[in-house]
């Protein structure tokens, strides 16, 4: 099984956190603070920063340290925080980690690194054993993040996954699958599930895999259903909408995603919580994540009033 600190801290919803940018695209911690206390107040308390969702690709390891420390700042638990951080340079990661965890943080999400693709299942193996040697630290933990769709290339095969699990049992604790096909997620807990944490990113599969983790996206804008979902409560939080009939969380979510449809995913995302928290800047996302056009946006916010998002959801 995973080793009991594992187990007790990555459970449930973790919120694929959306990063919020000033007018001039720096991280707007002011309001990335807001937004956690927002989701917490909902129920949900865990929190991924700087993941695919968070644009974390995107952002300097000092930008990250910053807004990390301002989050931690306000009352956030460091044990309720798993922080992204993406580099083809091991030794520039491990730096991170270490800054990061002098902070307090112990979760890091970590992808291979992308340049220079495709790597050999040795050389992925080396790129994560040289990185935990070069932390030499002995409570941290390590979840591998599987991108998925394009990037399989760079997702380590189970193989690699094995060794490391293997090598440090005590570091490599877990891996975040963002692949939207289940049986991509479903082989891998069924080779490592009794041994780290698998959380999926795709919602919809979720009454499939029946996990005890996921990491969503979606509850940046539909926090109170993914909670639901994740605890099975499909029948009795059923969601109450004037003129309409009772829609279940599932229901829901899959409406959310019809909705999502084609656009760009995280600049979707944000608009909807421009409108729902009459923010506008809400809607910078930071190059290269695509953009909305105004007639994108447009249709979009016209589905999203349909969509009718209730206080409790």
């Amino acid at each position: 099984m995973p080793n009991d600190l594992n187990a007790t801290l990555f459970q449930g919803v973790w919120v694929d956190v959306l990063t919020p940018l000033q007018e001039d695209l720096k991280i707007d911690e002011t309001k990335l603070c807001a937004h956690l206390r927002n989701l917490s107040a909902k129920g949900l308390e865990h929190f991924v920063l700087f993941g695919q969702a968070g644009e974390g690709s995107s952002f300097s390891a000092d930008e990250k340290l910053s807004a990390a420390a301002h989050v931690i700042s306000i009352g956030v638990e460091t044990t309720h925080l798993l922080l992204g951080v993406q580099s083809s340079s091991f030794s520039e990661v491990a730096q991170f980690i270490h800054k990061a965890h002098a902070l307090g943080v112990r979760k890091f999400l970590v992808s291979a690194p992308q340049y220079g693709l495709p790597f050999s299942h040795i050389a992925l193996f080396d790129y994560f054993d040289q990185l935990i040697k070069q932390v030499n630290l002995h409570d941290w933990q390590l979840f591998i993040h599987q991108l998925g769709g394009n990037n399989h290339s760079a997702d380590l095969p189970e193989v690699s996954l094995a060794d490391l699990r293997k090598t440090h049992p005590h570091t490599f604790v877990g891996i975040v699958d963002q692949d939207i096909h289940v049986n991509h997620t479903v082989d891998l807990m069924r080779t490592f599930g009794t041994e780290l944490a698998i959380a999926s990113c795709h919602e919809p599969n979720l009454s499939i895999l029946k996990p005890t983790v996921c990491v969503s996206a979606l509850a940046n804008v539909i926090p109170k259903i993914m909670q639901h979902l994740m605890v099975k409560e499909t029948t009795t939080q059923a969601v109450q909408i004037a003129g309409m009939k009772v829609a279940k969380p599932d229901d829901r979510m899959m409406e959310l995603m019809t909705l999502l449809g084609n656009y760009p995913a995280i600049a979707a995302l944000k608009l909807m919580l421009s409108q729902h928290y009459r923010i506008e800047s809400w809607q910078h996302v930071r190059p290269p994540q695509p953009t909305m056009t105004q007639e994108l946006s447009v249709a979009l916010l016209g589905s999203f009033k349909t969509f009718n998002l209730q206080a409790n959801e």
